[in-house]
C-alpha cells in the first residue's frame, strides 16, 4: 500500500510538472492563450496558477493519503447492500436509497467522500495532466497527425475535457465496485 501511494504521488507530481512545462513553452511570456479556468475566469497570472496548483494538488494528495492510511472500510452496516450503489449510499448517508443525493447534497459521512475523492481525483489529475501535456507538445512542435486530429474535431479542448469527465466517472464507478467486492469478501 505504501508503494502504491508513493508511486501515485510521484505520478501526480510528475504529470503536473509535465503539464506546467508544456504550458510554459507556449504561454510563459504571454498567457493570453491559456485555457486554465483560473486564468480565463479570474485572471490569475503565473504566480497565482503555481500557488493554486500547489494548494489543489496538496489537498488531493492529502485526501489520497487518507484513502490509503486512514480510511476504514465498513464492516457492519445497518442493512446488507445488494449492490455497489447501495453500499456507497449506506457509507455516505446511512441509508440504502439516497445515493442520488451525492449530486446535490454533502453526505453525512464526509470522511468517506473525502477518501474516495482523494483516490479518484489522483487518477483524474494524472490523466488530465498527461492529456494536456500531449496537447501542448503536439501543438508546440506542430505535429501533422495532431493537426489532422484538430481539423477533424475542431476544438480538441472539448475532447480533452470529455476524456477527463469520462475518466472521473469510470474511476469513481470502478472504485465503488471494488469497495463493494471488498465488503462482500469481508462479510
Amino acid at each position: 500500500m505504501k508503494l502504491k501511494f508513493a508511486l501515485f504521488t510521484f505520478l501526480i507530481l510528475f504529470a503536473r510538472g509535465c503539464d506546467f512545462y508544456s504550458t510554459s513553452l507556449w504561454f510563459f511570456d504571454n498567457p493570453k492563450g491559456e485555457t486554465n479556468p483560473l486564468y480565463r475566469l479570474f485572471g490569475i497570472g503565473w504566480t497565482g496558477l503555481i500557488i493554486a496548483n500547489i494548494i489543489i494538488v496538496g489537498l488531493v494528495i492529502f485526501a489520497f493519503y487518507n484513502f490509503y492510511f486512514r480510511y476504514k472500510r465498513p464492516t457492519n452496516l445497518n442493512k446488507e447492500p445488494k449492490d455497489y450503489i447501495e453500499l456507497a449510499s449506506l457509507q455516505y448517508f446511512n441509508s440504502p436509497d439516497k445515493f442520488y443525493q451525492i449530486f446535490y447534497k454533502i453526505p453525512k459521512n464526509k470522511t468517506v467522500l473525502f477518501a474516495h475523492f482523494g483516490y479518484v481525483l489522483t487518477i483524474v489529475f494524472i490523466i488530465a495532466s498527461f492529456l494536456a501535456t500531449i496537447h501542448n507538445l503536439c501543438q508546440f512542435y506542430n505535429l501533422n497527425f495532431y493537426n489532422t486530429f484538430r481539423d477533424i474535431v475542431g476544438r480538441p479542448l472539448f475532447v480533452i475535457y470529455g476524456l477527463i469527465a469520462l475518466t472521473f466517472i469510470l474511476t469513481y464507478r470502478n472504485l465503488l465496485i471494488s469497495e463493494y467486492k471488498r465488503y462482500k469478501n469481508i462479510s
